[in-house]
Order: C-alpha cells, then sequence, then structure tokens
C-alpha cells in the first residue's frame, strides 16, 4: 500500500472517529439510549469510513485540467 493510500485511509479513520463521537452524542440525546448510539454509530462510522476511502481514491483520479480548459 503506498502512502497516498495509507494518507487517504488515515485521514478518514480520523474523520470517522469524530463523526462516530458527534452521530453517538446524537443519536444518545434523541433516543436516550447510549447502547444503542453506540451501535447505531458504529455501524454507521464502518459504512462511511468504507465509502469515504473509495470517494478519495476516484477523486484523486480527476483530471482538473479537463474543467480548466487545460
Amino acid at each position: 500500500m503506498g502512502s497516498a493510500y495509507k494518507r487517504s485511509l488515515m485521514k478518514g479513520m480520523v474523520w470517522e472517529a469524530i463523526s462516530f463521537v458527534i452521530t453517538t452524542i446524537v443519536v444518545f440525546f434523541y433516543y436516550g439510549d447510549l447502547e444503542s448510539s453506540i451501535k447505531f454509530s458504529l455501524i454507521l462510522t464502518l459504512i462511511k469510513a468504507f465509502i469515504f476511502f473509495f470517494h478519495e481514491r476516484l477523486w484523486k483520479k480527476v483530471r482538473w485540467e479537463k474543467f480548466q480548459g487545460g
């Protein structure tokens, strides 16, 4: 795995950790059940992290000069 892949993976992991905490807090305040909040947040975080990684890899393949007239 190259450094660009590792960077994308780490970036996604850090962002999803932040997202996990925020989602858990919001769901807890809405439903009042910490265990369910954590389970929901964990599943959502795993799905989003997986999608984010591939989104990041695809985004890096965009040739910006095509859009800038170059």
